[in-house]
């Protein structure tokens, strides 16, 4: 007789498919429902989702995949600077290869190559077969940066510069220096 769950002897909770609404409650824990059982369940249309909501959570094939979203929807904050700061800095011959005659083409290799996909907003090739490169704008990723770094209100850290530096070791020197006079 057939039924309307997938036949898989997999114990791997990783290669057990969800059915469509555990895929639905799954999305809704990690997205609107902030990791809310209750109102995950709720979205993913099941009648008592205040039972079957923490039930459904505690299920291995549905915390394989919360963990696997988790995963792979996080992305580290220093790679969120860094992609602020490649579109902050991103200059258009990063994209382009001139060729002898002075035309220029966008070269996409050399995109993938520097890992700066993300930069761009959109390629268009018209009818006389001219090509259009838009970026994405550098205003938002800078006034980003710049709140980031606290460079707005005057809260930014003090830089120390190479001056400074070499004046604060020369202070310790010299106070090294008389406290140690023999050495």
């Amino acid at each position: 007789m057939p039924t309307s769950r997938p036949f898989n002897t997999s114990s791997n909770p990783l290669v057990c498919p969800l059915n469509y609404r555990l895929r639905l409650f799954v999305v809704a824990y990690l997205g609107e429902s902030s990791r809310s059982a209750v109102d995950a369940a709720r979205r993913a249309g099941y009648s008592h989702p205040e039972k079957q909501g923490p039930r459904l959570a505690e299920k291995r094939q549905v915390k394989a995949a919360i963990d696997a979203g988790e995963a792979t929807a996080a992305m580290p904050a220093d790679e969120v600077l860094a992609r602020a700061t490649d579109v902050a800095s991103a200059d258009m011959r990063h994209f382009v290869a001139i060729d002898d005659r002075g035309g220029c083409r966008v070269d996409m290799k050399r995109v993938c190559r520097r890992g700066l996909a993300h930069v761009i907003r959109r390629v268009r090739t018209s009818k006389d077969g001219t090509v259009d490169i838009e970026l994405e704008p550098k205003a938002p990723a800078l006034v980003k940066l710049g709140e980031h770094y606290k460079l707005w209100k005057g809260e930014a850290e003090p830089q120390l510069t190479l001056v400074d530096l070499a004046k604060g070791l020369k202070e310790r020197y010299e106070k090294w220096d008389i406290d140690n006079p023999d050495d």
